[in-house]
Formats: structure tokens, C-alpha cells, sequence
């Protein structure tokens, strides 16, 4: 037998409205296609809350309870290259329980899918040779020189024939908008100048 669809909120705040302006069950019944058996449960839950109640779900209690979800998510973050059955793993040493599927749902719901990282730019000629350059502008700096250099903008660099990418990692949803989404690791840096004069 098919799951009785549950009736929506309008619905049943409609067949209150029109019982209370005095039309018969059976008519309320026929407008807003169900039985007058539904009309009547309806009507009696009425009176006595006062209110029009909704329904409660049916069906599987939640296994994870919020602060579980977050402490999933710390795991995820502090390695996404690691496996459904790793992160269980370290869920599990937390007192956490459950199946490999209960984990991929977590990661889904908190917006994490897995897919492989997109391939990292190799080195132009042309950037090559500027970064050769820029070194050798500054090989004879003294300490003093390098305190006045802020370091920032960390990205992933591949001096020979670029990352293939082939290894699985765990993104954000939002990160796919990103001209290089995935894990950058600080192989090399970008260096952000400002000197101070």
C-alpha cells in the first residue's frame, strides 16, 4: 500500500475556514479533494489545540545530534584528501558510530562533495623568467631587507608539467565558482611585496 500523502498547512487551515462559516463536512470535503473522514480529524485537532496542528514526521530518529555534526566536519577539514572510512574511523575514536553511507550524508548536508582537484598551472617561460629575475634583484639582501616583506597569497605552483589532478578531494559546493577550486597545498608562494620605504 502506497504512504498517505500528508496534507499541507493551506489545505487544512482552509477546511477550518470553511467549517467555521457553517458549510456541511461533506461539501468541505468535495472543495478541497479529500474524505470527510480527514475533514473530521481535522476539525476535532482544531478544538482541542485551538490551532491548526501539523502533522509530525514519521519514519528514522536522526543518528548524530548537532555537536557530532561539527566535530565530522573539524575531520573532514583537517585532511580532505582522507576517505569516507577514514573520517569514519576518527568519528568512531569521539564515541561516534556509524555507517560509511550516515558520513557521505553528513559531508553532503554540511555541502562537501568529493570530486577530483582541478589541474594546477604550470610555469610559463615568461613566468619563469620574471621569477628568475625578481631573485636575482634581491640574492644580495640582508636580513633587514626581508623584515620589510609581507608573505601572503599562498598558492600552488608546478615548475615541471602541472598536477594531473587524479587524486580525490573533498570540496565545497561554492568552491566549483573558483577559477582553481580544490586543495592548494604551500608547495611555493606567491609573494606579495610592500616595502617600506
Amino acid at each position: 500500500m502506497a504512504p498517505t500523502r500528508e496534507m499541507s498547512l493551506e489545505t487544512k487551515e482552509r477546511i477550518v475556514k470553511l467549517l467555521e462559516e457553517g458549510n456541511p463536512s461533506r461539501m468541505v470535503a468535495k472543495d478541497v479533494g479529500c474524505s470527510q473522514s480527514a475533514v473530521s480529524k481535522i476539525w476535532t485537532k482544531y478544538k482541542q489545540h485551538g490551532m491548526v496542528v501539523k502533522a509530525k514526521r514519521t519514519g528514522r530518529p536522526r543518528k548524530t545530534s548537532k555537536r557530532q555534526d561539527k566535530q565530522l566536519k573539524a575531520i573532514c577539514l583537517e585532511n580532505r584528501k582522507s576517505t569516507t572510512k577514514q573520517m569514519k574511523h576518527k568519528w568512531e575514536e569521539v564515541g561516534v558510530n556509524v555507517c560509511d553511507r550516515t558520513v557521505r550524508n553528513r559531508l553532503k548536508e554540511m555541502g562537501f562533495q568529493y570530486r577530483k582537484a582541478k589541474r594546477k598551472p604550470a610555469l610559463t617561460p615568461k613566468h619563469k623568467r620574471t621569477r628568475l629575475q625578481w631573485a636575482k634583484e634581491r640574492q644580495s639582501w640582508t636580513v633587514d631587507d626581508w623584515m620589510k616583506v609581507v608573505f601572503s597569497d599562498e598558492s600552488r605552483i608546478c615548475i615541471g608539467q602541472g598536477d594531473d589532478g587524479s587524486e580525490p578531494v573533498l570540496s565545497f559546493l561554492l568552491e566549483s565558482q573558483s577559477p582553481h577550486p580544490g586543495i592548494c597545498s604551500p608547495n611555493a608562494s606567491i609573494i606579495k611585496e610592500q616595502l617600506h620605504n
